[in-house]
C-alpha cells in the first residue's frame, strides 16, 4: 500500500491517480476524501491527536507498506513585518511537524516492511524568496528532515527521497494568493508530470536511492 498525505488535491491527487492505475492500495491522509483512494483517513494534520489516530489505524492494517509520501502542505505568502504567529504555527504544523510525527509513529512498520519515505519539499527550500519567510523555512526544514532520515535509515532497505519541485499548477497557489494558476499553461508545470517523475524514481530497483530530486520550470 501507498500512503499519501494530502491526496485529495494537487500533486497528492495526481500521485494517488497514478498508483490506483498501477493497481496499488492508496491510503489518503487528509481533511478531505480523495477520488482515487482505497481508504480515506480523515485527519487534520495540525492536530497531534488526529495524527496519533491515523498512525494507529495504519498500524492495524495487514497489508505491507511500500511508501509513505508526505505531500500535504500549505503555502504562505506574507511580507516581513506582517507575519503573524498563527500563520507560522499553521505552516510549520502541516508542512513539517505532521511529517515528523507520522514517520516517527510508523517507523517500526516502515523498517519491517522495508518501505520508502518521500518528503515533498520545494525549490523554495533551495533559495530565499521575498515574502515567503515562514513557507521557505518550512521547506528548508523538510530537506533537513530528509537528510536526518537518510542517516537514520542507512543500512536498511528503506530509501528516503527529498523531492523539490518548482511551481506547478495546483490550488495551493490560489488558496494563498487568490490567483488561479491552473489556466495558464505556459508558466507552470503540469502536476501530473511532476507526479510521474516522482513515481518513476520510486519505481527504480531498491538498491538505487535517488536522495534528492529538484525539478524546475524551464
Amino acid at each position: 500500500m501507498i500512503i499519501i498525505t494530502g491526496a485529495s488535491d494537487g500533486l497528492g491527487l495526481q500521485l494517488a491517480k497514478l498508483y490506483k492505475e498501477a493497481g496499488k492500495t492508496v491510503i489518503n491522509i487528509s481533511r478531505r476524501k480523495s477520488e482515487f483512494a482505497s481508504l480515506d483517513i480523515i485527519c487534520d494534520l495540525q492536530k497531534g491527536s488526529d495524527i496519533k489516530k491515523a498512525v494507529k489505524q495504519i498500524v492495524a492494517l495487514e497489508e505491507p507498506l511500500e511508501a509513505l509520501i508526505n505531500c500535504a502542505g500549505v503555502l504562505s505568502i506574507q511580507p516581513l513585518g506582517k507575519i503573524i504567529e498563527e500563520e507560522i504555527d499553521k505552516v510549520m504544523s502541516v508542512n513539517v511537524r505532521a511529517a515528523i510525527l507520522l514517520v516517527s509513529g510508523l517507523i517500526e512498520k516502515i523498517k519491517k516492511d522495508e518501505a520508502d519515505i518521500v518528503n515533498v519539499s520545494s525549490s523554495v527550500g533551495l533559495k530565499g524568496y521575498i515574502e515567503q519567510a515562514a513557507y521557505g523555512a518550512s521547506k528548508w526544514a523538510m530537506r533537513g528532515f530528509s537528510a536526518n532520515l537518510q542517516a537514520e535509515l542507512k543500512g536498511t532497505s528503506s530509501r528516503v527521497i527529498s523531492f523539490c519541485p518548482g511551481g506547478f499548477k495546483s490550488k495551493l497557489f490560489e488558496k494563498a494568493t487568490g490567483i488561479d494558476n491552473t489556466e495558464d499553461g505556459s508558466k507552470w508545470m503540469q502536476a501530473e508530470y511532476v507526479a510521474l517523475a516522482l513515481k518513476q524514481a520510486l519505481d527504480l530497483p531498491k538498491n538505487m536511492e535517488v536522495t534528492e530530486i529538484i525539478i524546475n520550470r524551464k
